[in-house]
């Protein structure tokens, strides 16, 4: 039986740390298909990303609609964009495809620091608002505090996400002391996923759990489900990076 297949537009990442071919390996684990279209190429090593330069956005376009057209596409993730003109072509063409469950994850800047969005925090946050509408969205703590525009003291906060047009919000914990928890929002509901903190360093955990998720929801899993699922992958890949 041919596995069902996950769109996952995002940027290239040549080390394979995040990116693209994270967010491959995180799809193919879950037991789906992926398809890449790159929306940046990307400067960048293990250690750091240098620099980026935004796909051409109809070579961006053009790639995803031809895939969805031909291939058998049941969710779609969408991360690193790059730039608002990337980010409004894509969510241009995705407009005729709102019933395919979407996954978007608000990348803003690397694990280093550097900006991986060209332009300004108010470009980005309407390009990914705009962006997840209708779709379920997965920002860490600063990413939420870009998009809300505000301080998140409190972490239930980032429900309001949701007043902003997404579907869902998974907020992710990493940043937050003490043992993370994700916060799971719904419309008027919220559920909170926490475990020992894992003791390693490793980049590309959000690019994998939101491809993780995408993966989950194209084979058909409850949004909760899915939420578990590529909570317990993540974890996996971060004690695999352990010290001995």
């Amino acid at each position: 039986m041919k596995r069902p297949c996950v769109l996952v537009l995002a940027g290239l990442d040549p080390s394979g740390g995040a990116g693209l071919l994270a967010d491959a390996e995180a799809v193919r684990a879950l037991g789906a298909r992926p398809l890449c279209v790159a929306t940046a190429l990307t400067v960048q090593t293990t250690r750091a990303a240098q620099r980026f330069e935004p796909v051409d956005p109809s070579v961006v376009a053009d790639s995803a609609a031809a895939l969805l057209e031909e291939e058998d596409v049941r969710a779609i993730k969408i991360g690193m964009v790059g730039s608002r003109a990337v980010a409004g072509e894509i969510a241009a063409l995705l407009d005729a495809w709102r019933k395919l469950p979407r996954v978007v994850d608000p990348v803003l800047a690397a694990s280093s620091g550097a900006s991986l969005f060209e332009g300004s925090i108010s470009a980005a946050r309407d390009s990914y608002l705009r962006l997840a509408n209708g779709a379920v969205l997965t920002p860490n703590v600063p990413e939420a505090e870009a998009l809300l525009g505000a301080k998140l003291e409190d972490p239930l906060l980032a429900g309001a996400l949701i007043g902003e047009g997404a579907g869902a919000v998974l907020l992710k914990g990493g940043h937050l002391p003490g043992n993370p928890t994700d916060f799971l929002f719904e419309r008027g509901s919220v559920e909170r996923f926490s475990a020992p903190r894992i003791p390693a360093e490793a980049r590309g955990t959000g690019c994998r759990l939101a491809s993780a998720l995408a993966a989950g929801l194209a084979l058909g899993m409850p949004l909760r489900d899915a939420v578990v699922k590529a909570r317990a992958l993540v974890r996996e890949y971060l004690s695999s990076h352990l010290s001995v």
